[in-house]
């Protein structure tokens, strides 16, 4: 690793500077004319985290429901759609003595409901033609969501002081309107609901009642947040630039729905739902109890997002929001995994790039997972802290970027016990600057028998240089301890402990450009050198999975290359891509370019991939045919990767026709010839090229 200074310099900030936890706490006194009566709680802060202060007992919150009318009639009955929300808040936010308004934490989603059976689109067939028909969709029973809509996250925001709101979109659960796949209707019913909470817009309290509902107890702040569609959303009411919005938390997000369902001309599936489509989706989530009136705008999608020839359009551009992107004003702190292969990477790397360069609050934490996975709590508790209750915490001198390392490439960072201790949440450490706020350490517990085990605690505080506050005791049981010397270490786990970086992809990332060696239908050479001359061949096999083809000693169905054995290890941060010059056998055809990572032995890792559609070349809005043996040039960018590959490793690229977990799959056969003198890989190398 090439980053121990980035790493010294965040725990210094994290554990000794400006969210060191201060000796006593803060607290923000309520907006009012007059101080709260005896009993009110009003919000409490301390190293700049909301505490929980609040009532903890959900009988004691204040309950209630109400419909949000929109600008939009998106069922076409002649009547603005109106979206179901349900609110959950303290009890000081309805006690006029505690003179208390709640900022929001607002997730928007069209699953509350319930997700229905819908048959996929065939995808067996040849390219060029239509798609076939698909079966019916079985009838399903959605979930009842009123008045209730989800319990989620009341027990982990209330105590510490917000409301909750969640927002069901529309043509799912209670609210009326259409499901459109990320259409503008869902984003501007998100919008109505942040207008609501800012006196905009009007809410009543049912469907079709004239009785209206206020938003009265809340300051107005507002912050998103919520994992893959629930997340999508909060990116696309953030393009919208409302009034309100402070903040945004979103996790596996869409940012251009083109880059959900198609790649570079081509239709590709978000992997293991192969035949998946923004019309699917939309039966998928079409809750409310009108099972009809949506039906023709479902059967538009159907028509309009053409799995013929994968072109992007107008269709699709209604569903990018990275149109739209520079009118973010809410700080942004973006979750996404490495391997995510659902919604692919591109749609946070675009985002985040975006918001770079705007110059809006930013944070990104990039794990080693796969679909899903919030950031720390901690981290959601500074950011919303800072920016819905407005508490300077000093989150934005954090380092931007927080990325899992993987196991194998896990920096040391620990520390030991000092002294014995028993039943306590705040150790005494020899150095606590090692050691990072709201991440997870391993504590070693000696029981009073001598076995020792191993127990785990958030740190949700760093006092001072000896010192770290747990999120709860440990060594509790009779006889336990933290022995005196005991390492108390950070290791990293698929979505926990990540490295500090000062931006993303890290600061020093330089393009390192290899060339292909022959070897074809075996195993060719990569190099920083000349590379080889002639032609090699592949046979596409789509029945073939690309891990397979990846680890097979010879194979007609790819090309593959490698590295020699890597000398040290190899940070790669950001977008790969290859640029191959091909010819098709076809005038129809699949093109597929993987990235490995191959340990000394067992199978290789497929790290990224990516598509292009050969008769999308030069737009991914123009079908240009391809004339079959003619050699054309491709440049295919694979999706964003920040990944080590270790000393011992070796780094393999992989050439393919159809992907059988992501493309269409038409009859095995078409032979794909690589001009290997005019093709190449391109890695985003930190600290220096491979040789």
């Amino acid at each position: 690793m090439k980053n121990a200074a980035i790493l010294a310099a965040a725990t210094t900030v994290l554990g000794l500077g400006v969210l060191a936890t201060p000796a006593v706490a803060e607290t923000v006194p309520a907006a009012a004319k007059a101080p709260p009566a005896s009993g009110c709680a009003t919000p409490t802060f301390a190293g700049g985290l909301s505490q929980s202060v609040f009532s903890a007992d959900s009988s004691n919150w204040v309950r209630g429901e109400a419909w949000v009318q929109t600008h939009d009639d998106s069922d076409h009955d002649g009547k603005p759609d109106r979206i179901h929300i349900d609110i959950t808040r303290p009890a000081e936010t309805a006690n006029p003595a505690c003179h208390y308004k709640a900022p929001v934490i607002l997730e928007d989603s069209p699953y509350y409901a319930g997700i229905g059976p819908e048959p996929f689109w065939p995808v067996d067939y040849e390219l060029g033609n239509p798609a076939p028909p698909r079966p019916p969709v079985p009838p399903w029973q959605p979930k009842v969501t009123t008045p209730i809509i989800s319990t989620i996250y009341e027990s982990t925001w209330l105590p510490r002081g917000f409301a909750v709101v969640h927002a069901e979109s529309p043509g799912t659960g209670e609210s009326t309107g259409c499901p459109t796949s990320g259409g503008p209707n869902e984003t501007n019913a998100g919008k109505a609901v942040v207008d609501w909470l800012n006196g905009r817009v009007p809410a009543f309290a049912g469907p079709t009642s004239n009785a209206r509902v206020s938003a009265d107890w809340t300051t107005g702040n507002v912050g998103m947040t919520g994992t893959s569609y629930n997340g999508t959303l909060p990116e696309a009411v953030a393009t919208t630039g409302v009034k309100g919005l402070k903040a945004i938390v979103p996790v596996s997000a869409i940012s251009d729905w083109y880059d959900y369902y198609r790649a570079n001309g081509m239709v590709r599936a978000p992997f293991t739902y192969q035949g998946e489509d923004l019309d699917i989706l939309a039966n998928d989530v079409y809750s409310r109890a009108d099972q009809n009136i949506c039906k023709p705008v479902i059967a538009n999608l159907a028509e309009r997002q053409d799995r013929t020839t994968g072109d992007y359009s107008s269709f699709w551009n209604d569903r990018n929001y990275m149109k739209d992107v520079h009118n973010v004003r809410a700080a942004v702190l973006v979750a996404h995994g490495n391997n995510d292969f659902n919604v692919m990477t591109k749609n946070m790397a675009q985002f985040y790039g975006a918001i770079k360069k705007l110059g809006v609050p930013h944070m990104l934490y990039f794990h080693q997972s796969g679909h899903g996975g919030a950031p720390p709590d901690v981290f959601m508790n500074l950011w919303f802290t800072r920016y819905l209750f407005g508490v300077h915490n000093d989150v934005e001198r954090l380092p931007r970027a927080w990325v899992v390392r993987e196991a194998n490439a896990c920096p040391v960072r620990q520390s030991t016990a000092v002294g014995d201790q028993s039943n306590t949440t705040t150790l005494t450490v020899a150095d606590s600057r090692p050691l990072t706020l709201g991440l997870t350490p391993n504590i070693p517990v000696t029981a009073a028998d001598g076995t020792v085990k191993t127990v785990t605690r958030d740190i949700v505080g760093i006092p001072d240089s000896r010192h770290i506050t747990l999120s709860a005791p440990v060594a509790t049981a009779a006889g336990e301890k933290v022995a005196d010397g005991a390492t108390v270490a950070l290791e990293c786990a698929a979505r926990l402990n990540p490295v500090p970086y000062a931006e993303w992809p890290v600061p020093g990332t330089a393009p390192d450009r290899l060339r292909f060696t022959a070897g074809a239908p075996g195993v060719g050479g990569l190099t920083g050198g000349k590379g080889s001359t002639g032609d090699e061949t592949l046979i596409d096999d789509a029945t073939v999975t690309a891990a397979t083809s990846a680890n097979a000693a010879s194979s007609n169905a790819r090309l593959l290359y490698e590295t020699p054995v890597l000398t040290r290890d190899v940070h790669i941060s950001g977008t790969p891509s290859v640029s191959v010059r091909m010819a098709f056998g076809k005038a129809h055809a699949n093109l597929t370019a993987v990235l490995v990572d191959y340990p000394p032995t067992g199978p290789g890792t497929i790290l990224t991939r990516g598509w292009q559609d050969p008769e999308n070349r030069t737009s991914d809005a123009r079908t240009q045919p391809i004339k079959p043996g003619r050699f054309y040039s491709f440049d295919v960018d694979m999706q964003p990767k920040d990944s080590v590959v270790v000393a011992g490793h070796r780094i393999g690229v992989m050439i393919l026709s159809s992907d059988q977990e992501a493309t269409i799959r038409p009859a095995p056969g078409t032979r794909l010839t690589m001009d290997l003198a005019h093709s190449s890989v391109t890695l985003p190398v930190n600290g220096g090229v491979i040789r």
